[in-house]
């Protein structure tokens, strides 16, 4: 067979329409490096290159990509694919090639080097061998003498951890070959491929838990996420992708991952299935439980890793999906007998015990042959509270009642309830208590509880439980907690003062109180000094509620709301820079349910729409919408809609904020007070300012500033902002007298913009959009920029108008906003390319001489070109024209 019959019939990668960067099926994400990197490494004049990577790691991926670039560029490239079976064989890879007839082995392997390197048409051929470490050694010899001799280039994919022919590995040992080892993907671009093999963002949790599956390896991520798919686990919700849950192992992942182990040892699958009902473990505790030379040979086999610098040091599954598909393939007894044994050896440890031991003991022991007491599970589901974990403390303490805990245990069990926004459930749990109530201490400590329950589910009849036991409250001494649940109801409505007040006598009066009732009273203090605008009232009892949360046996999950309130008081004073990084710094607090990913959605969208920066709001915002909530507790979904409608609107997208406000309205239903009221309008505001229509945009902003005056001052200001971002000059007098009354950044320059554009006054707006850009409100920033540009030119100040109009094309362009303000200052440029072309070189720093020399053109030609567009901007300075600059790209 010669070269030419050969290069014919060689199998060829599996290319579906070879376009840009997709092959197979499956976008190229994250490779581009590697890619270029194997592409210079076997060009014609090179000898090739080596990679080295774990099964399913993407090498074939790869090897496909590599060849199919180089074949779109005309080059002869031949693929071999090693197997197993042929590896058995003399020459196996190459039987099509090989004569059988030949028996001097020597002279069979010149002739196959000849015919794979041989080029059918002139060049220098690639040759390719997919699964290298499989290759018979002659067949090994063959590609050694390939690269020795320089016939061709060569590429080589090997597995880590095997051990291919000494032929093979001598070539980059000997460095005849340049080696890339290549490493599963980051949890980041894991989300980016899934992202684009869904074909619309995923959410955050959903991109981790893919990735902590399957850390990073392509092969599980492609068959996990079409099963999951055709299960309907994951699927799309508000626009993002969500998944639910464990996977539920699909067939053909089950079989990728059964065969990864199916050559190993008993002794190393009792090591996985150790694992597999308790990952991670501590070492010293899987060496009890099962052989520690099996250990060692687990780890060696690449199916465990040992994280060294945890105390005490841990054992885990390199990847989730073995402990799922042994768990699938194990009897149901065997795996309680399993835990049991782990639960056992955990007690008998000496180890000090965490909350994070105390949990897992207890869930072992709940789903094993050794059932927990009441009390190791009360215990436990409060450490579960303490660790962000409502959902495992409902079920700890669900098993807790059942075993006989009594009283505390169904305290708990609503509590825990309550945290998973599981209220009606709470309701009937604590209903059921205070039926079977032994005082009337005990009755209206529950109906405490009851009432704030009610609050949380944003229910009115908190305020008649209130009022109907104050004096039972007084008369058992229980004011504190009375005045706590007091204050968290009033907020709950709006009535600001009154809950501050009333959170202020719980906290600062004498008296029997708790961390529990502490927490609903800094939340009220928090969201009423918020909404009043008392940034410095806010901070203080923000921290020491965050204090609470993280560091006593109270609940941290009641964090994320005092979170909620904190940063939307921070946005709305304008310390947005605060705002950033207290998102930031609550995102890393523990929690892994799903309330907390959509607090943590909300809170990074809504400090990304204070700053302006509108993708990462809308982003964020869609995420927030799409994670599961209970029916009972919409309002955190609301709030997320309404934000996301005002980043749309804030584009320049009137349709699909519109739609957006049509799914919000069916939710009116549920009472929310002035705070939803009023962003409803906000929200339809900037949607009317999308669509064109200003002066019904300024009446809603008006009306929900009316509606924010009495108690919502932060808001009043923001909704009178934004009227004057819209360009009603009515609001400097009121904003003025906000100014002695409400902290922050924001009233100061809200005001100044309204003054300025009452007088007219260019320079007051000008100034005004630096004050915005300073706090970090781009977008206001941009429509003061640009009003000041309108009435500079109305006035005949070119240069001033072409400057503001430069600092305004460029929040918009950062930003992405397109609002009323900038639509309205659209104008023709008018400086001619050259002129452009000059100026930029202007702003590059170049002087005269250097622009003449680099544009090819004389020095009194460029300086004509200066003079020109100086007459034409009215600008006189060389920074001034560079500052300008970009006006017309907007």
């Amino acid at each position: 067979m010669n070269a030419s019959t050969l290069n014919s019939t060689l199998p060829r990668p599996r290319v579906a329409g070879y376009a840009g960067d997709v092959v197979a099926g499956w976008p190229l994400v994250g490779r581009a490096e590697e890619l270029d990197w194997l592409l210079e490494s076997t060009t014609a004049g090179s000898c090739g290159a080596l990679m080295a990577g774990s099964a399913g790691v993407g090498k074939t991926r790869l090897v496909a990509e590599v060849v199919a670039r180089w074949r779109a560029r005309g080059r002869e490239c031949r693929l071999f694919v090693a197997t197993r079976s042929a590896g058995s064989v003399p020459l196996g890879v190459f039987a099509d090639i090989a004569e059988t007839s030949e028996v001097d082995p020597l002279r069979r392997i010149r002739d196959v080097v000849a015919a794979v390197s041989a080029p059918s048409a002139g060049g220098r051929v690639l040759v390719v061998v997919d699964d290298a470490h499989l290759l018979d050694e002659q067949s090994a010899l063959v590609i050694n003498q390939v690269v020795r001799l320089r016939q061709a280039s060569v590429l080589l994919a090997v597995r880590s951890g095997e051990m291919p022919p000494d032929a093979v590995s001598g070539l980059w040992k000997d460095q005849l070959l340049a080696r890339l080892d290549l490493q599963p993907f980051s949890p980041e671009v894991t989300a980016q491929l899934a992202a684009a093999v869904l074909d619309g963002p995923v959410e955050s949790s959903t991109a981790t838990a893919l990735w902590r599956y399957t850390r990073g390896n392509v092969l599980y991520l492609r068959h996990l996420i079409d099963g999951e798919r055709a299960a309907e686990r994951l699927t799309r919700r508000a626009g993002v992708w969500m998944w639910d849950g464990r996977p539920g192992m699909s067939v053909p992942l089950s079989d990728l991952v059964q065969a990864s182990i199916a050559r190993q040892p008993e002794s190393v699958l009792t090591v996985v299935d150790v694992l597999a009902v308790a990952d991670p473990l501590e070492i010293d505790v899987l060496c009890t439980l099962t052989d520690p030379a099996a250990v060692e040979q687990t780890q060696r086999a690449g199916l465990v890793t040992f994280d060294l610098d945890a105390a005490p040091a841990l054992a885990r599954l390199t990847h989730p999906l073995l402990g799922e598909v042994r768990r699938a393939h194990t009897t149901p007894a065997r795996l309680r007998i399993l835990r049991g044994r782990v639960a056992n050896a955990l007690e008998t440890s000496g180890a000090t015990t965490s909350l994070i031991q105390t949990v897992r003991r207890a869930v072992l022991r709940c789903e094993s042959d050794q059932p927990p007491t009441a009390e190791m599970c009360g215990q436990a589901a409060l450490a579960a509270l303490k660790l962000s974990d409502p959902l495992t403390a409902q079920q700890l303490a669900r098993h807790a009642v059942a075993a006989g805990g009594g009283r505390n245990a169904l305290l708990l069990h609503a509590s825990a309830l309550a945290h998973c926004a599981r209220y009606d459930e709470a309701l009937a749990v604590n209903a059921a208590q205070r039926r079977d109530a032994s005082s009337e201490y005990e009755r209206v400590l529950l109906t405490l509880n009851r009432a704030a329950i009610l609050t949380s589910k944003d229910d009115s009849a908190a305020a008649r439980e209130l009022a109907a036991i104050e004096s039972a409250a007084n008369a058992c001494g229980l004011r504190r907690p009375y005045d706590a649940v007091v204050a968290w109801a009033a907020t709950a409505r709006d009535e600001f003062i009154r809950g501050a007040e009333a959170a202020t006598a719980a906290l600062t009066a004498e008296g029997w109180f708790n961390e529990f009732f502490e927490l609903f009273a800094l939340a009220a203090l928090v969201s009423a000094n918020s909404g009043l605008g008392r940034y410095e009232q806010m901070t203080p009892p923000a921290e020491r509620a965050y204090d609470l949360a993280y560091n006593t046996t109270a609940s941290s999950t009641f964090s994320f709301l005092i979170g909620l309130y904190h940063i939307d008081g921070c946005y709305t004073s304008g310390y947005l820079q605060a705002a950033t990084e207290l998102a930031e710094r609550l995102n890393r607090a523990p929690g892994d349910f799903p309330n907390a990913f959509t607090y943590r959605a909300l809170y990074t969208g809504a400090a990304a729409l204070g700053r302006g920066d509108l993708a990462t709001a809308r982003a964020r915002c869609r995420e927030s919408l799409a994670i599961t909530l209970s029916a009972e507790s919409l309002w955190i979904s609301r709030v997320a809609t309404l934000n996301l409608t005002i980043a749309t609107a804030m584009t320049g997208d009137a349709e699909t904020a519109n739609t957006l406000l049509a799914r919000y309205q069916p939710l009116e239903r549920y009472p929310g007070g002035a705070r939803m009221t009023y962003t409803y309008l906000l929200a339809r505001t900037w949607a009317n300012a999308a669509a064109g229509l200003t002066s019904h945009a300024i009446a809603l902003a008006t009306e929900a500033a009316t509606i924010a005056r009495t108690n919502h001052l932060a808001h009043e200001i923001f909704a009178r902002q934004t009227a004057t971002q819209f360009g009603d000059p009515t609001h400097a007098e009121r904003l003025s007298e906000l100014t002695s009354c409400v902290q922050g950044p924001r009233v100061i320059a809200a005001a100044k913009h309204a003054t300025a554009l009452r007088d007219r006054d260019p320079d007051g707006l000008a100034e005004a959009a630096r004050l915005y850009e300073e706090f970090g409100d781009r977008v206001a920033a941009a429509d003061a920029a640009s009003q000041a540009a309108i009435l500079f030119r109305s006035n005949g100040c070119r240069g001033a108008a072409l400057t503001a109009t430069a600092t305004a094309h460029r929040l918009a362009a950062a930003t992405g906003a397109d609002t009323p303000a900038l639509r309205a200052n659209t104008t023709k440029d008018p400086l001619t390319a050259r002129q452009r072309e000059v100026i930029a070189l202007v702003a590059a720093g170049l002087t005269n001489r250097q622009i003449a020399e680099r544009l090819v053109m004389s020095v009194r030609t460029v300086e004509g070109h200066l003079f020109r567009a100086s007459q034409k901007t009215g600008i006189n300075t060389r920074d001034g024209l560079a500052a300008a600059l970009d006006t017309t790209h907007h």
